[in-house]
């Protein structure tokens, strides 16, 4: 599925590669700092996570690589039931000559610092309207919290063949601000770290950075929020091709 993505853009963008289309980094805290979830608090990240551990509803749009002909809508909610919190959404990408449509749902229960989740995901995607599949796969993930530390351990996209395993752990810096380190290994037999940082400015301002070096790939993000409401807006380079932009608006509860 990403393949036939990436010959469809070839004449168009002869740079981009498997390593260039992450397609699941799509909402702007994920843009911001890289994937990594351990730092995140936007529900949009439930598509990458299912122990984010945050309630409420996102929506929000990305454009990759500042790609006019592509754009990307998604949409997630998360509501806390006992010791569960269910969560679920769907992200939509276009293009003139191509589309793939995202819808997941996720479970994970809570107990104190230790979260335990899975999430299920069902794939579409089409060429032309003509040459289309379906494919289904699911993520697996476990995360331990204790005041300032945590670790999180996931296995996305299992029984696709864009597997991908990612152990991260975060530790404070100083107070209220929170660093994390990730390694990831994918099917595809790469492998390359990431590192990001999340701190709160004042009640109304939070930044996020990250750092990836495969491909070299910084994040930039800044959340905007009077509390439930909240706004996002993130970057993020590459060494060949343009910015990344996403925004979202979110609202917790």
């Amino acid at each position: 599925m990403l393949k036939r993505l990436i010959l469809l853009l070839v004449p168009m963008l002869s740079l981009l590669s498997a390593s260039v289309v992450n397609y699941l980094e799509h909402s702007p805290a994920a843009n911001a700092l890289s994937g990594i979830t351990l730092l995140s608090d936007s529900v949009a990240d439930y598509s990458l996570s299912p122990t984010i551990g945050h309630t409420g509803i996102s929506t929000f749009y990305h454009r990759p690589f500042n790609m006019s002909e592509i754009a990307v809508v998604g949409f997630a909610t998360a509501a806390a039931r006992n010791r569960f919190i269910l969560a679920g959404g769907s992200t939509y990408l276009h293009h003139s000559d191509y589309s793939w449509h995202n819808p997941f749902l996720s479970a994970a229960y809570h107990y104190y610092g230790i979260a335990l989740g899975i999430s299920g995901h069902m794939v579409y995607d089409s060429v032309k309207d003509v040459d289309s599949e379906y494919d289904f796969s699911y993520d697996l993930a476990a995360r331990y919290s204790h005041k300032d530390y945590g670790a999180e351990l996931k296995f996305l996209r299992v029984g696709s063949s864009d597997e991908q395993l990612t152990i991260s752990m975060k530790a404070a810096l100083s107070e209220g601000v929170y660093t994390a380190t990730s390694y990831v290994y994918e099917s595809g037999g790469k492998d390359y770290f990431r590192a990001g940082i999340q701190t709160d400015i004042n009640q109304y301002l939070s930044v996020y950075g990250s750092w990836q070096n495969e491909p070299n790939r910084f994040g930039l993000g800044a959340k905007l929020g009077i509390e439930p409401w909240s706004l996002i807006y993130s970057l993020r380079t590459h060494p060949q091709l343009d910015l990344s932009h996403a925004i979202a608006l979110q609202r917790n509860w």
